[in-house]
């Protein structure tokens, strides 16, 4: 009996030795790829120390791309050194509608698109945005005949290359940059320095971390102008950052608002504010179908079967707000080429004077400011030396800041510098009107506002007589609303004293009528003092 008790439970021990081993067998562990946005370097730190891989880091976005343990992804969340945690998504191209070219020789002059955008024009007067360095973040340029790479990267995780093998990129680079020679079509922008950099793959799919790195390698490199014909469908504050740090860097970022035909929703990175949306134009010059719209479109391009560069040296028809942002970023290169002193900001607003008014008039949700054309710097001359005329005739601040507006659009040469001094001659003249009737005012009025607003007006004159004359008008007045200060100062010590009647405040007052000059009020404020008793 008690061997059978003693095997009984020589059993039960066993099991619940073995028993355990198979209910606690370890689980692996789930791995996610996130991107740390972190406040300072010991969260960085942090993040690098507990991923299981470090995917990137950036030089100018505050950020690291790692895998990890998704169990820890909630402790970084906590972690006073880190800004948030962002889940490393899915981006796309805004897809296209492709087909290959029939003809054998699609020249600018057969392209509706180019025709449009004036640049036979602009070919003409040698404008190509020459040296203009241009960032493609695609799918990479496939080595075209008709296209000249200057260098890029590749981001993708299974090519070093950024050659492309999804043809996007290729369509997108030949919009802005197909060489001007005797065949094929050419680009908006036919002499650009043109950089791929490969953040999609062969499906035209990617990663947030890896465009994240593709605008970091843009900023590192300085790029002017980088194109982004590919989005994501909801907001993301590291996107946001990494394009608002490119345009505070001097960069200009284009993106295309989205193939989903939606009215009123664009697309992410195009909804923000650093980045120029682009909606598509058919060949009539009406709204693509199935462009995306929204109050955020600042321009709008052909987008409708453009024809340009593809794979294997082909040319292929696309359609898709993909094509129209390469022309906006073509144009803002002639741009940089004809102003090369203007910064970033300065040639978005001046892109809005190239571009032909649809829809509704000035701005709206569909064309933007307009549909952007070419316009030769004559057309801007004749404009800007008719303003200056005008100016001259009805000597108006208005009509000055209008000549100023259209001569802002001029390229520097002796016609501008010539039309410079003849409306700097009219500002000079209204400045010295200006600062005669302040200086009046300020004599009658005799206050601090109306002496700070008539010294400001002075300031603006050029050095002679008239600037002479009316400053010592004007310290006149100073002088008088200054003693007129002292006097007030002295009254109110007075009454003081006579009020408290202390060694104090009497010396105070004593003080204070010293500085007046001989006069009835200095006289009898004296006597007011002379009869306090302390």
């Amino acid at each position: 009996m008690k061997k059978k008790l003693l095997m009984l439970i020589a059993c039960m021990l066993t099991l619940t030795t073995i028993l355990p081993l198979h209910s606690q067998a370890s689980t692996p562990a789930k791995e996610t790829d996130v991107i740390i946005v972190y406040k300072n370097q010991q969260g960085k730190q942090t993040a690098i120390d507990q991923s299981e891989k470090v995917n990137a880091q950036y030089i100018h976005l505050p950020a690291v791309a790692i895998t990890v343990d998704e169990k820890i992804v909630m402790s970084l969340k906590n972690n006073s050194n880190i800004a948030y945690v962002a889940e490393n998504k899915k981006g796309q191209l805004a897809s296209s509608e492709n087909e290959p070219s029939t003809s054998q020789d699609p020249l600018v002059q057969q392209s509706y698109n180019l025709q449009k955008l004036n640049i036979k024009q602009a070919l003409k007067d040698r404008v190509t945005g020459k040296n203009v360095k241009v960032a493609i973040l695609d799918t990479g340029i496939f080595p075209h005949q008709d296209l000249k790479v200057a260098g890029g990267k590749s981001f993708v995780d299974y090519t070093s290359s950024y050659k492309d093998d999804k043809g996007h990129g290729t369509h997108v680079a030949g919009t802005i940059a197909a060489l001007n020679n005797d065949y094929g079509t050419v680009g908006v922008a036919s002499g650009v320095k043109l950089y791929a950099v490969k953040v999609l793959d062969k499906e035209g799919e990617g990663d947030l971390y890896s465009l994240l790195r593709g605008i970091d390698w843009a900023i590192t490199n300085k790029m002017d102008i980088i194109n982004l014909s590919l989005g994501f469908e909801d907001h993301i504050p590291i996107l946001r950052s990494a394009v608002d740090t490119a345009y505070k860097k001097g960069l200009l970022v284009v993106a295309a608002s989205g193939n989903d035909g939606k009215r009123g929703s664009i697309g992410y990175p195009a909804a923000y504010d650093s980045v120029i949306a682009v909606s598509a134009t058919t060949e009539k010059d009406t709204l693509a179908s199935l462009s995306n719209t929204g109050k955020g479109i600042e321009f709008s391009a052909p987008g409708k079967d453009v024809i340009s560069t593809y794979l294997k040296n082909e040319y292929w028809y696309a359609t898709g707000t993909s094509q129209a942002a390469p022309h906006v970023t073509g144009m803002l290169a002639l741009l940089k080429q004809l102003h090369p002193k203007k910064t970033n900001a300065q040639l978005r607003t001046l892109l809005r004077s190239y571009t032909v008014d649809l829809g509704a008039k000035g701005k709206d949700q569909h064309f933007g400011y307009g549909r952007v054309q070419y316009i030769p710097q004559s057309t801007f001359l004749k404009a800007a030396t008719s303003a200056v005329k005008k100016a001259e005739t009805s000597k108006t601040q208005a009509d000055v800041n209008r000549a100023k507006t259209k001569m802002s659009r001029l390229t520097a040469n002796k016609q501008k510098m010539a039309l410079t001094e003849r409306i700097k001659k009219v500002q000079a003249n209204i400045d010295i009107r200006s600062a005669r009737a302040k200086v009046k005012t300020a004599e009658k009025n005799k206050t601090q506002g109306s002496i700070k607003s008539a010294q400001t007006a002075i300031h603006k004159l050029s050095k002679g007589k008239e600037k002479s004359s009316l400053q010592k008008r004007l310290d006149k007045v100073k002088k008088h609303v200054a003693y007129q200060k002292k006097v007030t100062d002295a009254k109110q010590k007075v009454k003081k004293a006579e009020a408290k009647r202390t060694k104090k405040t009497k010396a105070s007052a004593q003080q204070a009528v010293k500085k007046l000059k001989a006069s009835k009020t200095k006289t009898s404020l004296q006597k007011r003092l002379n009869r306090i008793k302390v």
